[in-house]
């Protein structure tokens, strides 16, 4: 039996993920300002993973015992939301953590010209990285359901598919833990902005059941007459949303 306690605090790591992405960072580059290199650098380095491998843990653990939530009405968009998850919280705070090991390490070896160059490309890669992890946690990632068809933000890229390029009825079905696979009949409908690994028929379902998003697209994708009301207070009677934000 998980305690109440744990729960409600992931539940505060996935509403306040920017304060826990800029205290990861704060207390990542204290560490390595404040921590004398004192040990072999075997053990140096060990000591200094210490915080990214502690929120690797706490990720697993919410992927584990966070309840999954409903999807989130968002009347002034209007959309429905897949809510934030403590996980991918978590997850971007221990990689930010861990770029920021990096970086100093970087920053600590750079002696001459030769060394600017040879440190340019890494500090290049972990800061577009960054950027990208950044992006994702002070705007929004995940799922969306809007009435012009469903969203899919993620790290790197996003996916629209439209209510039209569907296939009827019954479109979305669970295919695993955390997926919602899509049946697309026009996928000349279906964009994508920027770089995204995998097919483009499977939808997160992190921080949400996925049989949940399965039916409420399916719904949706069913009754056309019923995609105006999507993330207003009255939703399609059935739909599993949570109050209104």
């Amino acid at each position: 039996m998980v305690s109440p306690m744990i729960v409600e605090g992931l539940g505060w790591v996935a509403r306040r993920r920017v304060a826990v992405l800029v205290t990861a960072v704060l207390l990542a580059v204290a560490q390595q300002v404040s921590l004398p290199a004192v040990h072999s650098r075997p053990l140096d380095l060990t000591i200094r993973m210490v915080p990214s491998t502690a929120l690797i843990l706490g990720a697993a653990l919410a992927v584990r015992v966070f309840p999954p939530a409903k999807l989130v009405a968002r009347p002034a968009v209007p959309a429905l939301d897949t809510p934030a998850s403590p996980a991918l919280v978590l997850m971007a705070a221990s990689y930010t953590s861990f770029a920021a090991l990096l970086l100093t390490t970087l920053i600590r070896t750079v002696e001459t010209v030769s060394d600017v160059w040879f440190a340019a490309l890494p500090v290049l890669i972990i800061g577009a990285n960054l950027a990208a992890v950044g992006r994702l946690m002070l705007t929004r990632s995940g799922v969306r359901l809007t009435p012009d068809g469903i969203e899919d933000r993620r790290m790197y890229g996003d996916l629209f598919v439209p209510w039209a390029a569907l296939t009827s009825p019954d479109p979305a079905h669970v295919t695993g833990r955390r997926q919602v696979g899509l049946a697309i009949a026009r996928p000349d409908l279906v964009r994508v902005r920027g770089w995204r690994v995998g097919p483009r028929t499977l939808l997160p379902a992190v921080g949400v059941d996925p049989d949940v998003l399965a039916r409420t697209i399916n719904e949706y994708a069913t009754i056309p007459d019923a995609r105006s009301t999507i993330g207003s207070a009255m939703p399609l009677a059935g739909s599993a949303t949570t109050a209104v934000a």
